[in-house]
């Protein structure tokens, strides 16, 4: 009954309040979650860890695979930005979230004496995971870009050793973790992606880490290791849309390792425990229910399947962004009998990723940057791919035709195939070259501006991360009284445009709008920049004072 009321009042309370109050719960909601996630894991963690008996030499392939995922992250990927310009609203949002305690993009926002201050607020469409999780770092070292780059480059150390405890605890094989946590180190997109500001590889990071909670419970079946599972999986569906599918993957965990646990009042108390903690979030799937998210039709449908299915289905089996040996070894899995359960958990974790995209509009891993989506699914196919490793030298050995050495020719194998990657790793690649071009003249021309400036532009995030006061560019164009009688006389360093990728675009409104702005103030051209047929620019503008 509280439930169903709880749904009514969410479709039924306006979009634009409901909105206005997820701006305000959002920061308090994730920051209970976290808090909450800390304390069990500190608690069950260890016990878990123990629980598996591990060996010091289990852990050597783990610990190696894992400072070789950061290394190649860090240091062969460029770091750069690849999804533009969501990567500056995330962390433009991180920072708003640390300095303000609201969960919003800001359009008109100061930056002074270390603090952003924020005067238009605005909603954003996307879940808020990602961005709280930038937010805590920058309160323990400061709003800096290169931070979103280093938290990534973590997020895939982390990964390693998730994956290589998903895997011992589900298989009791701490080999197959260790060819899974190797795997899951080289895959190429996986490093690519980590050296950027996306979500993705943050929400991989979250969904395997929920996974492991499950496992975690159906080994301790302790009330601790429950609720562990719980927090985990709350928090984790929060990093992206379709992180929601990690719930059923939890519940999977549960049912084929310990089903009876479906029959305890504890769990169904559990699961109210979820509820609550999902609450501000189910708050924020109301109020973003009707987003077109840039759907000129239905976002879902089966029509999409014939188009999606042939790239994402031969991106696993002939794409040369993605080793082959990696699915070769994943249906070698289905051989072992022994390990059907595990085997079972990995696949329909898999599917589940690989497969809602297979109904959605933009769903293609050929389209733009949309091979960040193939991320969520790399965790299950890196486990998969460990037990057919195992399976495949455990047969070998058996046979005689590799003794003693089997294991070893395999890691050689895998690793000697990953070094075909190594050019792709290192390119930043052709898409969105306008964009990127854009923000490096950007951050150029953001160093040399006067103390106290104020930049008029489509993507005020960037700058206020690089500590300079910026708003929205409409500003100018629709309220030149608000330019001329408050920008002007607050910024002494001067109000500048930012003529950038959107005044580029071939899109006569867009075009339009930019000109507008400099055919409405007096103006003068700072700085300028080509690249291909694009122009960048920094003007500034004389905003004399309206009469009043």
């Amino acid at each position: 009954m509280v439930g169903a009321a709880g749904v009514a009042w969410l479709v039924r309370t306006p979009i634009g309040n409901l909105r206005e109050l997820l701006r305000q719960w959002q920061f308090w909601s994730l920051e209970a979650t976290a808090f909450v996630l800390i304390g069990l894991s500190s608690a069950v963690l260890p016990k878990f860890i123990g629980s598996l008996r591990l060996e010091r030499r289990d852990l050597l392939l783990p610990l190696a695979a894992s400072v070789l995922a950061c290394v190649l992250a860090g240091l062969v990927a460029p770091r750069t930005n690849r999804i533009y310009y969501d990567e500056h609203i995330y962390q433009g949002i991180g920072q708003n979230l640390s300095d303000l305690r609201l969960a919003q993009m800001c359009n008109d926002g100061t930056v002074e004496y270390g603090v952003l201050q924020c005067w238009r607020g605005e909603y954003n469409k996307e879940p808020y995971g990602y961005p709280y999780l930038l937010s805590l770092v920058y309160r323990l070292t400061g709003v800096h870009e290169q931070t979103a780059f280093k938290v990534n480059v973590a997020a895939v150390g982390l990964l390693v050793w998730i994956v290589f405890l998903l895997t011992t605890a589900l298989t009791e094989r701490p080999e197959a973790g260790g060819a899974a946590a190797l795997i899951a180190a080289l895959i190429p997109e996986q490093l690519r992606w980590s050296h950027s500001a996306a979500a993705e590889p943050s929400a991989a990071l979250a969904c395997a880490f929920a996974v492991l909670t499950a496992a975690a419970f159906v080994r301790l079946r302790s009330t601790p290791a429950l609720l562990w599972a719980v927090v985990a999986g709350a928090f984790a569906v929060q990093f992206r849309p379709e992180a929601v599918l990690v719930a059923p993957v939890i519940v999977l965990v549960i049912a084929v390792f310990a089903p009876a646990e479906f029959r305890q009042p504890r769990f169904w108390w559990a699961g109210a425990i979820a509820l609550v903690l999902l609450t501000v979030h189910l708050g924020h799937l109301a109020a973003v229910r009707n987003e077109g998210w840039g759907s000129g039709g239905p976002k879902f449908s089966l029509d999409y399947l014939r188009g999606n299915l042939p790239s994402n289905g031969w991106f696993y089996l002939g794409d040369a962004r993605f080793p082959v040996v990696y699915s070769i070894l994943a249906g070698a899995a289905w051989l072992n009998r022994r390990m059907r359960r595990p085997v079972l958990i990995a696949t329909a974790y898999f599917l589940l990723f690989w497969g809602i995209f297979l109904v959605f509009y933009a769903g293609s891993y050929n389209y733009g940057a949309d091979d960040r989506f193939s991320l969520m699914t790399y965790p299950p196919l890196a486990v998969l791919a460990g037990i057919g490793a195992f399976e495949l030298t455990e047969w070998f050995e058996r046979t005689g035709w590799l003794p003693v050495a089997a294991k070893h020719a395999a890691l050689a194998i895998i690793g000697l195939q990953f070094l075909w990657y190594l050019p792709f790793i290192r390119s930043t690649g052709e898409e969105a070259w306008g964009a990127r071009a854009d923000v490096e003249f950007a951050r150029v021309v953001a160093r040399d501006l006067p103390r106290n400036s104020f930049v008029l532009t489509h993507n005020p995030a960037m700058f206020h991360l690089w500590g300079i006061s910026a708003g929205q560019a409409s500003i100018a164009s629709s309220e030149a009284g608000y330019a001329a009688n408050v920008l002007a006389p607050r910024y002494a360093g001067g109000v500048y445009f930012h003529w950038n990728f959107w005044c580029n675009v071939a899109d006569p409104l867009q075009q339009s709008f930019c000109t507008g702005i400099l055919q409405r103030f007096p103006h003068t051209l700072v700085r300028e920049q080509r690249e291909r047929n694009y122009r960048y620019a920094l003007y500034r503008l004389d905003l004399a004072p309206a009469p009043r």
